[in-house]
């Protein structure tokens, strides 16, 4: 699941402190590098070594970047140069439980 990020037309607020406040949030919001981009979280676990197991994201586009945030057990490789629009391909040397976000940063 894709998540856009839409801004509140905050501009049409007639009160001027709530108007800054939100600017406030707006500006920081656009700053955290994990937010400017499109990313999904996924935890899978593998009961058995795999090679080059194609996995379903579900994100419609070729994910350019994974973001491990746990990774219990055997080792986990995502064979970036086999992605497509539609899988992931990852190997792992054994059962493991790996957590990662997968998806695009957007460039400036």
């Amino acid at each position: 699941m894709s998540v856009v990020i839409r801004i509140p037309p905050y501009e049409r607020l007639q009160d001027p402190v709530a108007r800054e406040c939100f600017q406030w949030i707006i500006d920081y919001v656009q700053q955290v590098p994990l937010l400017q981009g499109t990313f999904s979280h996924f935890e899978l676990t593998f009961l058995k070594a795999e090679a080059s197991l194609l996995v379903p994201h579900n994100l419609g586009f070729l994910p350019e970047d994974i973001i491990v945030t746990a990774n219990t057990g055997g080792t986990v490789t995502f064979n970036h140069q086999n992605f497509t629009s539609t899988n992931l391909s990852i190997t792992t040397s054994g059962a493991c439980m790996v957590r990662f976000f997968a998806g695009r940063y957007k460039r400036e």
